[in-house]
């Protein structure tokens, strides 16, 4: 069996993130549209693509769609988790196919742009859809036989993949990566955040909001 790493940003390394440039997504600063509006940059996250309900058809995306940052002068990311969605450069994608990610709940073109419109990027970028129902079951957690939705200290997987979705919900917005890509990752990315499953359990530990 593989070890796993989580590969995403832990609550409790968002400043750091912030302070290297990446968005903080939860401050506001990103908005998606259909439609640019230099008027109103930053609309109500709230199509028929984007929420869905299991047992439901899911609409499928648009072909494009508009990821508007403000007071940004560039993009530094190689991937971000919003709501239900990753936003993902065309490099980052090709590289986690590449190790065995081929999950496909729909996708669009993302144009990534400054509150005028302007953009800040020429790298092709994508708005990826996750439906986590529809993630197969493939990683081993030892130690949650007790409690499925509690943070696991270790990971497995006996799949041919090397990077892999969680459908615990104390994974999504992250990625589940091989051990042994590790070498890879840090040679191919300049900003990779990777813990162990113990130091992502210890980074999102909510109890240090009612110390």
């Amino acid at each position: 069996m593989k070890k796993l790493l989580v590969w995403g940003y832990a609550l409790q390394s968002m400043d750091k993130v912030e302070k290297m440039g990446l968005p903080r997504v939860s401050s506001g600063v990103l908005g998606i549209s259909e439609v640019f509006n230099p008027k109103k940059t930053h609309l109500d996250f709230d199509f028929p693509w984007s929420w869905f309900v299991k047992g439901q058809e899911i609409p499928p995306m648009p072909e494009k769609v508009y990821v508007c940052l403000k007071k940004a002068r560039g993009v530094t990311f190689d991937f971000l988790p919003y709501n239900d969605f990753f936003i993902m450069s065309a490099r980052f994608l090709e590289f986690i196919k590449k190790y065995g990610f081929d999950y496909d709940f729909g996708m669009s073109e993302a144009i990534i742009v400054n509150t005028k419109g302007e953009l800040l990027t020429n790298e092709v970028y994508y708005l990826v859809r996750i439906v986590v129902w529809e993630i197969e079951d493939e990683i081993v957690y030892p130690d949650l036989a007790l409690d499925e939705d509690d943070f696991s200290l270790e990971a497995y997987t006996n799949s041919d993949k090397d990077i892999l979705l969680s459908s615990n919900h104390n994974y999504s917005g992250a990625f589940m990566v091989s051990e042994n890509l590790k070498g890879k990752i840090l040679e191919k990315f300049s900003l990779p955040f990777l813990y162990s499953l113990e130091e992502w359990k210890k980074l999102n530990n909510l109890d240090f909001y009612w110390d």
